[in-house]
Parts: C-alpha cells; structure tokens; sequence
C-alpha cells in the first residue's frame, strides 16, 4: 500500500480549495457574489447548450445537401436533415427559432451542393414554413410528427418543380418515395435521441 505524502498534488488541491472555501465563508459579500455567479453560470449553461444544437443542428442539415457536388445524380434521391433540424428547434426552442433554423440550413445546403438553381428558393421559403405551423401538431408522437412535415413538405414543392418545368413527375416520384422512407427511419432512429438530448 502506498504511503500518503502530504506534498503531492492532491494533497496541494484540496488545501488550496480549503482555504478559498474559508475564505468566502467569512465574508458574506463574498459568499453572495459567488452564489449570484453560480446562478448566472447556470442560467447561461441552458442559453449555451440551446446555441450549440441550433448551430449543430442547422451544420448537420446543411451538410447533408452537400452529397450532389460529389454525386451527380444525388440529388434525386430524398435525403436531407433539413427538416429533421427543423422540427427539432421548433419544438424544442419554439417556431421563430426552428424557422430560421429551416432556412438557413437549406439555403446554405444549397450553396455547399453547388446545385443551386433559381427555382430551388420555393423549398428556401417552404421549410421555415414547415417550423413556423410544426407547434400546430406538437402533440403527435415525433415520428408521425416527422412524416407529416416531410408530407405536407413534398405536397408544397414537388407539384410546384413539375408545374414550372424544373423537375419531371418520374423524378418528383423517386423524391417523394426516397425522401418519405428515409426521413421515417430519421425520425424513428436518429430525432428522438437528439430531441432528448436536447430538452
């Protein structure tokens, strides 16, 4: 067994401590300065982790969209976490915040996929939407909350890319079925452990 030496590094840590300790307890000024900084610690340890899933939150759906600068034809394929990042922040931190989170993550997803096309702002405007009316329907379960975005997403931009001539109705097809079936397993898999973390 060995021997405790009073000089190691612990020993000199907990003597410190101690006397700090002692101090502050002496003067009540003092004690109320630190106890005032530890409330405002706190307090701000929740705007702190509320900042970091927004900006985490709002990266991983841009990033997503970055697959057809690599790919040619990825963009036929419905994966996104746009509005996985968009459902989350509008429930966890309310509708203005999840819109802007909409916005932000598929416009700058757009610009990384370097496919940006004039038409593409119809879904640049109909995802903050889909934060904006998500509180409507807060009291589903968050997967059937999920799937009805994606729907009532796909049901706004799709018929609007056919009716203007910038996506063909095979095309929207293979979006509408990829995009539901992916963003299913999105939101029964990946958004409700991300969700408990958040809240």
């Amino acid at each position: 067994m060995l021997k405790y030496k009073k000089n190691n590094v612990v020993y000199f840590l907990l003597k410190k401590a101690s006397g700090l300790a002692d101090l502050i307890l002496r003067d009540k000024k003092r004690l109320m300065l630190v106890g005032l900084v530890a409330i405002l610690f706190f307090y701000f340890l929740k705007e702190l982790k509320e900042i970091f899933f927004i900006l985490a939150l709002t990266s991983l759906g841009a990033l997503s969209l970055a697959p057809p600068r690599y790919f040619k034809y990825a963009h036929y394929v419905g994966f996104e976490l746009c509005l996985m990042a968009t459902v989350l922040t509008s429930l966890a931190y309310g509708p203005v915040i999840g819109a802007l989170a909409g916005f932000i993550s598929i416009f700058t997803g757009f610009v990384l996929s370097s496919y940006f096309k004039p038409t593409y702002f119809i879904s640049v405007l109909a995802m903050p939407l889909m934060g904006l009316i998500v509180p409507i329907f807060r009291e589903l379960p968050l997967f059937y909350l999920g799937v009805l975005m994606t729907l009532i997403y796909d049901a706004i931009v799709l018929p609007l890319y056919v009716c203007i001539g910038s996506s063909r109705t095979v095309s929207a097809a293979v979006f509408f079925i990829t995009h539901i079936l992916l963003n299913a397993w999105v939101f029964s898999a990946l958004a409700p452990f991300i969700y408990n973390l958040m809240v």
